[in-house]
């Protein structure tokens, strides 16, 4: 267990320690807990909001958002819709020391989960890719700038190979595990022993999908189609479609001889609108979208396809079955539905979330009801797919990291 860890500190600074140094400034880490929502703490996440959202440079839509999240007032909401799970007579304690480890594709996610933890009281470590955009550096900047002049010493962002022996190692001295990545990751780290009673979340290859009623889509006007493509193109364009909430499928209820002239409109508006903000696909995915849409026309199973400009590769359906195609980069797959109920029997379990718009909260809350799928962890309106919660992929993250403590 040779190899270097990269510690990184304040203003770029990068210092490199050994495994035995780690494992020393692990241990010291998992000493300093604190209490949930510890008002200090509570006061330096809103320190980084307030800096995030003062800086005149140009940020990016996650960056924003994720800036707007931790904002003094959301973070009181959160502590006290958290301290509405309690159980009652229990009280909530820091779980330890855990282990982060981001993924590379949405690589904003992970600064939800550790700020959840660092509120919930406890101790991180986060493995961060070698190779981080300089923006995500800038908010890790801003993070450990703030750590530091409130001199708490209990979080540590690191990087180390992937190749070594070191997620065995800060595995066995951790309380939970957070692995974002994909299963191939989870596969590589769920045979890792952690601490007694520690815990692992896994956040593992999901897709996702949208279903829009296609009266409700034909009765736009211009300005509520220009608005309803606005909402999508967040959903898709944000991550290039590799966000696992990012929808794949567009199942419409109704017909294709009422509603198709809609969805083409609706589909025509997102692409020039995702165009227009820069998301032109690179020339050799462009012709990869192109190859599965002809492909699926080939076999039969689409209709109509369309490139309609280097956004936006679009797939009719030819007939009602699951949109299995998941290609990222704007390809979407058009699947028309007889009712918001049959969209049921197209769920999977590895479906995460399903956006949707046009259909009134009841009739959305009775569907999610009847799903009993193992698939589906989310149902929210499109242009929120994106939108991080607490609640997330099944699980209460605050309840996850802490320990709930009977006292009666």
């Amino acid at each position: 267990m040779s190899a270097l860890i990269t510690v990184f500190g304040t203003g770029g600074e990068e210092a490199e320690i050994d495994a035995t140094a780690l494992c020393e400034r692990l241990e010291s880490c998992r000493s300093r807990l604190v209490v949930p929502f510890a008002a200090e703490r509570v006061a330096l996440v809103a320190s980084v909001s307030d800096a995030i959202l003062a800086r005149k440079a140009p940020a990016s839509a996650s960056v924003k958002h994720f800036g707007f999240w931790i904002r003094r007032a959301a973070l009181n909401r959160l502590e006290t819709d958290f301290a509405l799970r309690h159980p009652a007579q229990t009280i909530s304690r820091p779980r330890g020391l855990v282990f982060h480890l981001p993924p590379k594709n949405v690589e904003t996610v992970f600064l939800y989960s550790w700020l959840l933890s660092f509120l919930a009281g406890n101790a991180n470590v986060v493995r961060l890719p070698r190779e981080i955009s300089p923006e995500l550096r800038g908010i890790c900047d801003l993070i450990l700038a703030a750590l530091d002049r409130a001199d708490d010493r209990s979080q540590m962002f690191i990087h180390y190979p992937s190749t070594s022996d070191l997620g065995r190692l800060i595995s066995a001295q951790s309380d939970a595990r957070i692995v974002w990545g994909g299963d191939a990751k989870i596969e590589a780290f769920e045979s890792l022993p952690l601490r007694n009673s520690g815990k692992s979340i896994w956040f593992g290859d999901r897709v996702s999908l949208c279903v829009l009623d296609g009266d409700a889509l034909a009765g736009l006007n211009e300005s509520g189609r220009q608005d309803l493509a606005h909402r999508l193109c967040n959903d898709i364009f944000v991550f290039d479609q590799m966000a696992c909430s990012s929808p794949h499928g567009l199942y419409v209820t109704g017909e294709a001889s009422r509603h198709l002239a809609a969805v083409k409109a609706l589909l025509e508006t997102l692409a020039r609108i995702a165009l227009d903000r820069g998301h032109a696909a690179p020339a050799g995915h462009q012709m990869t979208k192109m190859v599965h849409a002809f492909s699926s026309a080939a076999a039969g199973a689409s209709s109509e396809v369309a490139w309609r400009n280097g956004a936006l590769t679009s797939a009719i359906a030819t007939r009602e079955e699951r949109a299995e195609q998941t290609v990222g980069g704007g390809f979407l797959t058009v699947v028309f539905i007889p009712t918001l109920e049959a969209l049921t029997g197209h769920l999977r379990a590895r479906d995460q979330t399903v956006t949707h718009f046009g259909f009134r909260t009841e009739d959305i809350r009775k569907v999610a009801a009847a799903n009993t799928t193992l698939g589906v962890a989310r149902w929210t309106p499109i242009g929120s797919a994106l939108d991080f919660d607490p609640v997330w992929d099944g699980y209460d993250l605050l309840s996850e990291l802490t320990r709930f403590i009977r006292v009666t």
